[in-house]
């Protein structure tokens, strides 16, 4: 309605308008709240990813449980304690093979007896743990090359161990850069290489 040389709006034509722009607001939430659980963790900074893994880890279904540990794992593992990765690795959630991918998947479905994993380590005090390669040369790396940069480092103390593991004792395998890692079951590896000192 004009009444002068001013313009007023009728409040029909206020309401109109909010009518209008509420598809558009709903259309945004619906994309914010649709967003996969992985996309939502890879979209987090990496600091901040176990934090958000504990928020939600409740509301997950199976198979995001495992996609998003596997994320939380190839961007940040180093950052948390050993004793928190078996209890979320070795529990009894379906479909663990959401956290591989269909390459990793096949090679994990072939481990059908022993095998023969290697760990490179910086001191015989860090010989024991979660994340083994069935390849010498990978083990020999981390011994000698990735791991001489950490503080107090020298190659005399650096050294790779092997063991053989059981098909039960490996959660998965990834081959995030080629090194053909098998996360095992640390109280098993401790086991294996007690084993081997007392022999």
């Amino acid at each position: 309605m004009r009444t002068g040389n001013r313009l007023v709006l009728k409040p029909s034509h206020v309401t109109s308008c909010f009518a209008k722009a509420k598809p558009m607001v709903s259309a945004v939430e619906y994309i914010e709240t649709s967003t996969r659980p992985a996309d939502q963790m890879r979209s987090t900074p990496p600091t901040q990813r176990k934090i958000w893994f504990d928020m939600h880890v409740d509301d997950l279904s199976d198979r995001d449980y495992w996609s998003c540990l596997a994320t939380l794992w190839v961007t940040d593992y180093l950052a948390h304690e050993r004793g928190w990765w078996h209890d979320h690795l070795w529990c009894n959630r379906p479909h663990r093979s959401a956290a591989m991918t269909p390459a990793e998947r096949a090679i994990y479905e072939q481990i059908k007896g022993p095998t023969i994993l290697y760990r490179g380590y910086a001191s015989a005090a860090n010989s024991i743990g979660i994340s083994w390669t069935d390849d010498p040369s990978v083990a020999e790396f981390f011994a000698y090359d990735f791991l001489s940069h950490q503080p107090g480092y020298t190659p005399d103390t650096a050294g790779i161990v092997s063991c053989v593991f059981h098909p039960t004792e490996v959660a998965l395998f990834k081959n995030e850069n080629g090194e053909r890692e098998f996360i095992v079951s640390e109280p098993a590896a401790l086991v294996h290489i007690t084993d081997q000192m007392t022999a």
